[in-house]
């Protein structure tokens, strides 16, 4: 089927998309190796834990632990276990910043709105090492946590 693990294109081509409705659509399933995302507000805005805000799912395999950052900065390295992980993320102080593969900043980085409650997108990619950054301007503050697998819709 010849697949190239070493081809880092395959690994950040995914796309987030965030609304502020309560949307529960999602019936059917992504086409494996198709980049798809759901985003969805939180519920509550009483000074919930950061994993409820995060809208992360209970008993995580963390490949990046929850972290909070201003402007740009890099994650750390990880490498999934599956062939899905899964970005949830929240940043305010500006209108939009990139999540991007470190190395190729211009392939495909993924726009991410902010001044939403959370964006969730989840990335399809071969089970090699990821190296990603969050690149904003120097006024926006970010959340930020990567699951290993798929997050329920």
């Amino acid at each position: 089927m010849g697949r190239k693990t070493a081809l880092s294109a395959v690994m950040l081509p995914f796309l987030l998309i965030t609304a502020c409705s309560n949307s529960t659509g999602g019936d059917t399933p992504p086409a494996a190796g198709t980049p798809e995302a759901s985003a969805s507000s939180a519920s509550g805005s009483n000074g919930g834990s950061v994993e409820k805000s995060l809208r992360l799912p209970a008993h995580a395999k963390y490949l990046v632990p929850v972290r909070k950052g201003v402007g740009t900065e890099n994650l750390p390295d990880f490498t999934p276990s599956k062939d899905v992980y899964s970005v949830h993320i929240a940043c305010s102080g500006v209108s939009t910043m990139k999540l991007i593969a470190r190395g190729q900043p211009k392939d495909n980085p993924s726009d991410i709105k902010c001044d939403t409650p959370v964006t969730v997108g989840r990335v399809y990619t071969n089970r090699v090492q990821q190296k990603l950054a969050i690149q904003a301007g120097d006024g926006a503050r970010w959340t930020v946590a990567i699951v290993d697998g798929e997050r329920p819709v």
